[in-house]
């Protein structure tokens, strides 16, 4: 699996002198929800134009592309929101008020092993709030945790209903049946065609079905209704049925009578497939009554919390929870700090270290920064540290100019720089981040160090 990771936001792309990485510290450990908790990360000093939680806010109406390009479309298809002609036709008045369902997006364990791979191959720091978009760009990256929130208005009396097959929710329960029974009926019931002989009798017309151009036959033919539930219940269970009737007219042509004639010659039957014993249904309707009682209650569960995968989520049925989902993924692409807080304990498991850059921007690396005294350096290494010190957040190109500014990219010098540094990159000495730029870690002072004898020191930051 190929997972890019090619974060260059428009406010990346300024000079690399410009950078602001010249201090870090180590992200709090602390259980629950970051001490930034959002809202440290909105402040910037008076002046800052490098702060990262201010940029990350610009959206489509700052001009640019949105978080660097990795806001992906809408991963959610509506194909199944009823058609305008269906929606014009509703009887009962849709309920606009939100119904008391929190929406949480969870990493998937098949997204976060690649990805730490590729991080850990890297050696460079990327923005934890952008690894967190790019799971949310990737349905197969994440899951949807759907759950009644406690105290919310009217929750004790709302229930979610999950299809056991494929894991998508509902709150009502009548759709929860009615998609049970159109997408996995198969799996219980084999579906026969045969030939039969053509209706007997004079017709002089025959119902067709707007929505769908299908004949449904004349209004006075024995399995009318069943055909019209039938339809209903498999192509428009999202209308009322009295709203579906309105979309019947009848034809008068000789030649769709024809037509119906020949169709109705040809019979479905259904054959069980996993009764010991098989039985035979002439009549959708009978067996969507066998099918209720026997396999119905088993694949519709009820809870108040359920966790449905990513990709299932894309044709979500139910519209007050497609609703749902599709707000609360729209505004966790903009800011995704539950994402990135649910990612931080799965990295730590897997062996990747998150920090701060100027207590800002948080960061993700598999090489943990460990500082050096550059007094207590050779002279090569020294001479980078101090470099970098006085610039922060230069390429390693404009690093090699601030020390030799004469030598030619071929010098042995030029070489013998860039060694010491990949040396000091892999040691976590200096940090190079995702764009390029490098910076040392931040080295707490000596007179603010505590004396262990007397009282357990602090841990050290980064």
């Amino acid at each position: 699996m190929v997972i890019e990771l090619n974060f260059v936001p428009e406010w990346a792309r300024r000079p690399a002198d410009q950078s602001p990485y010249a201090r870090f510290e180590d992200r709090p450990r602390g259980r629950g929800r970051d001490r930034d908790g959002g809202r440290d990360q909105d402040r910037r000093r008076p002046g800052d134009k490098s702060g990262y939680a201010d940029q990350r806010r610009r959206g489509p109406e700052s001009g640019g592309k949105r978080r660097g390009g990795l806001g992906p479309p809408r991963p959610f298809r509506t194909a199944s929101t009823p058609s305008p002609s269906e929606s014009d036709h509703r009887t009962e008045r849709p309920d606009t008020r939100p119904p008391p369902i929190e929406v949480t997006f969870i990493p998937e364990r098949r997204g976060l092993k690649p990805l730490v791979a590729r991080l850990a191959r890297s050696g460079r720091a990327y923005p934890l709030f952008e690894v967190a978009t790019l799971f949310l760009s990737k349905p197969d990256f994440y899951a949807v945790k759907q759950e009644v929130m406690p105290g919310g208005d009217g929750a004790e009396s709302v229930f979610l209903y999950q299809c056991a097959e494929c894991k998508v929710v509902f709150l009502d329960r009548n759709r929860a049946v009615a998609h049970v029974l159109n997408k996995h009926m198969d799996l219980f019931y084999a579906r026969e065609e045969k030939q039969v002989e053509p209706p007997k009798g004079s017709f002089i017309c025959v119902a067709r079905c707007k929505l769908s151009g299908e004949l449904l036959g004349p209004p006075n033919y024995h399995e009318f209704n069943e055909r019209v539930m039938e339809l209903h219940s498999t192509r428009f269970a999202s209308m009322s049925l009295d709203a579906y009737r309105r979309q019947i007219v009848n034809e008068t042509d000789p030649a769709l009578i024809e037509q119906w004639k020949k169709e109705a010659c040809r019979q479905i039957v259904y054959r069980t497939l996993r009764a010991a014993e098989p039985l035979i249904f002439k009549r959708r309707n009978q067996v969507e009554s066998h099918f209720l009682e026997h396999y119905a209650p088993a694949l519709i569960r009820q809870g108040r919390r359920f966790v449905t995968p990513g990709v299932a989520c894309r044709d979500l049925e139910d519209p007050q929870i497609r609703r749902v989902v599709e707000e609360s993924w729209a505004h966790e692409n903009q800011f995704p700090l539950k994402m990135a807080v649910s990612i931080q304990p799965a990295f730590r498991h897997l062996g990747l270290h998150m920090f701060k850059a100027s207590g800002k921007a948080t960061f993700v690396t598999a090489i943990i920064p460990h500082p050096i005294d550059p007094l207590q350096a050779a002279d090569g290494i020294r001479r980078i540290l101090e470099c970098l010190c006085a610039h922060p957040g230069v390429s390693r190109q404009k690093l090699v100019s601030f020390l030799h500014p004469e030598a030619a990219p071929a010098a042995p010098e030029v070489a013998a720089i860039l060694h010491a540094l990949r040396w000091m990159v892999e040691k976590g000495h200096v940090i190079e981040f995702y764009n390029g730029t490098l910076a040392i870690p931040y080295r707490r002072p000596e007179s603010a160090k505590v004396d262990t004898t007397s009282k357990p020191a602090d841990q050290p930051r980064v």
